[in-house]
C-alpha cells in the first residue's frame, strides 16, 4: 500500500504519559523518532499535543520548535492538539489565537455544550484547521441500555450522522469491533440525521443523562475536599464499561495522582453538584470497585 494512500498519527507521548511542558527539544524529537521507528515510515502526517488540559503544554515553545524542525526535515506534515477535558474551551480559543495549529480533535457529540460549535466554526473560519470529533458516540452505551433496545442498532448511525451534520467537521474518530462496523459506519459518512434519527439521539440523553459525565463540564470539581478528578475516574469507568477497554481503563485509573478509595466513606459535598444529575459519589465508588485491581498476596 503506497504511504501517501493514507493518513498517519501520533502523538508527543511516551508508554508512561503525555511529555510535560519544558521537555527539551531534542526529547521532543526522540519521541517522534521513536514513534517513526515503531510505525515503521519515515514521516506521519500528524502529531498531536494529546489530551491537553494545560495551555502550558499546549503552547511550549520547545515542543513548537521539535515540530518545526521535524517538519523541515520532512518527518512531519501537521502540528495538533486533542482535548476531552473541562478546560477544553480554553484549551481550543487558545490554539486558535496561536495561529500554529492545523489539526483539533475534540470530543464533539449530539448534546454537547452550545459554545463548543461556535469554537468549532471560529477555528475553521479563522485558521482553516481540520476538526476531528471523537467520543461521537456519547458513551457508547446503546447496547444493553434499558428501554432502548428499539434503537440500539440505529443509534450508532444518528450518531454519527449528527457531528457530520456540522460542515465545519472534517471527519469523525469512531472505534471499531467488528467487521460490520466498516459498513455501518460508511454508510452514515457525510449524511445528516432525520427526524426520525434525531429522536433516537434525544431518547438516548434522556436515558443516560444521569450517569454520562459530560466533558468539558467540570461543574463539580470544586465541590470535591479530595480534589479528586471527578471527570477522569468516570471517564475511565465508561472506557470499562461501554467501551469494552478494560485493561486501558485499569491501566489509566492505576496513573492517577489520587483515586476514588475515599470516597465511601465522604460526607459527599459533591451532591447535587452535577448540573445533569449525576449521583457523583454513588458512581465514583462504582468505578474504585470496578477499577482498583491490586496484585494478590503471594
Amino acid at each position: 500500500v503506497p504511504r501517501e494512500s493514507f493518513f498517519l498519527a501520533t502523538k508527543w507521548c511516551t508508554p508512561i504519559g503525555h511529555l510535560p511542558a519544558g521537555t527539551s527539544v531534542e526529547r521532543y524529537k526522540e519521541v517522534v523518532e521513536e514513534s517513526l521507528g515503531r510505525l515503521g515510515t519515515d514521516y506521519v502526517d500528524l502529531i498531536h499535543v494529546h489530551s491537553c488540559d494545560e495551555l502550558d503544554r499546549l503552547l511550549d515553545p520547545n515542543v513548537h520548535e521539535a515540530f518545526a524542525q521535524l517538519k523541515a526535515e520532512g518527518k512531519a506534515r501537521f502540528l495538533g492538539f486533542s482535548s476531552h477535558t473541562p478546560n477544553l474551551l480554553d484549551v481550543a480559543n487558545a490554539a486558535i489565537d496561536s495561529g500554529k495549529f492545523d489539526v483539533m480533535m475534540l470530543a464533539y457529540h449530539h448534546g454537547i455544550w452550545p459554545g463548543l460549535s461556535d469554537v468549532i466554526g471560529r477555528a475553521s473560519r479563522e485558521q482553516d484547521m481540520g476538526v476531528v470529533a471523537m467520543k461521537t458516540l456519547k458513551g457508547a452505551k446503546h447496547h444493553g441500555l434499558e428501554g432502548f433496545e428499539d434503537e440500539q442498532d440505529s443509534y450508532a448511525q444518528a450518531a454519527l450522522k449528527w457531528v457530520h451534520g456540522d460542515p465545519n467537521v472534517s471527519c469523525a474518530v469512531i472505534s471499531f469491533f467488528d467487521l460490520q462496523h466498516v459498513d455501518e459506519y460508511l454508510y452514515a459518512s457525510g449524511k445528516t440525521p432525520n427526524a426520525d434519527e434525531v429522536a433516537v439521539l434525544d431518547k438516548y440523553d434522556s436515558l443516560t443523562a444521569d450517569t454520562y459525565c459530560a466533558p468539558h463540564c467540570g461543574a463539580c470539581l470544586s465541590s470535591c475536599p479530595e480534589k479528586l478528578a471527578i471527570n477522569d475516574v468516570l471517564r475511565h469507568r465508561m472506557y470499562f464499561e461501554d467501551y469494552r477497554s478494560e485493561r486501558q481503563a485499569i491501566d489509566l485509573y492505576a496513573g492517577l495522582k489520587r483515586n476514588a478509595s475515599v470516597c465511601a466513606e465522604c460526607s459527599a459535598p459533591c451532591t447535587g453538584s452535577c448540573p445533569f444529575g449525576i449521583r457523583i459519589q454513588e458512581r465514583m465508588v462504582g468505578a474504585h470497585e470496578l477499577l482498583d485491581v491490586r496484585p494478590t498476596a503471594s
